[in-house]
């Protein structure tokens, strides 16, 4: 009996060995994926924590080359998820009706995109908005509706970030909102006037979230 079981055992410490070395292989390559895999992660997170410095860093340049027309509330700076928001209202940067860069709209722009360059590897998004006000006949022919308008503002902004400020175009994008995505009502020559803004959003990634 013993002798069986001594047999047994034997065959099954076969098994096992063999099961072993076979196994084995696959077992080294899960290994290697996971530290693989844990690499990953930690590079990942470690280009995470430089690009939020980044980002607070290019805030707050913003913060202060600007200092002046967030007082006069021309402009807003606001905190997002993974980034951060610029809204300006577009008598800084443009004439009523018009899609080309004042003077004093290129001085602004000068200083912010003095503050994007500190971005790197990330998407900046430029958005234009209008209110409501049906477009004027002597720039229909330009212009047959909001819709052109606010995508040719965002255009031109684009366009002075890439040309003045050297910006990557690869990582920016030009979009036109017109008057579908208020700030305020439209009841009041006031809040149509916070509608009438050009919008820079900042993030890794295409969805940007309020905090």
């Amino acid at each position: 009996m013993a002798r069986v079981i001594a047999i047994v055992l034997a065959v099954l410490l076969g098994i096992l060995v063999l099961a072993g070395i076979l196994l084995y292989p696959d077992y080294t390559k899960q290994k290697e994926a996971l530290q693989a895999c844990e690499k990953n992660l930690s590079d990942l997170e470690k280009k995470g924590q430089a690009s939020a410095a980044q980002l607070k860093s290019a805030q707050e340049t913003l913060v202060t080359s600007l200092n002046e027309q967030i007082k006069k509330q021309e402009v807003t700076i606001k905190e997002l998820q993974g980034g951060f928001s610029l809204s300006m209202v577009d008598r800084i940067l443009f004439k009523l009706g018009e899609a080309t860069l004042t003077p004093q709209g290129e001085k602004v722009l000068a200083k912010v995109g003095e503050g994007l360059k500190q971005v790197q590897g990330k998407i900046i998004r430029v958005v234009g908005h209008t209110d409501t006000i049906p477009i004027r006949k002597d720039f229909l022919e330009k212009f047959p509706s909001n819709w052109e308008l606010s995508a040719a503002r965002a255009s031109t902004v684009v366009r002075y970030f890439q040309d003045k400020s050297g910006l990557d175009p690869k990582g920016m994008e030009a979009v036109g909102r017109s008057y579908y995505q208020p700030a305020a009502p439209m009841d009041t020559e006031k809040n149509r006037a916070l509608n009438r803004r050009v919008e820079i959003l900042i993030a890794p990634t295409m969805e940007l979230k309020e905090k």
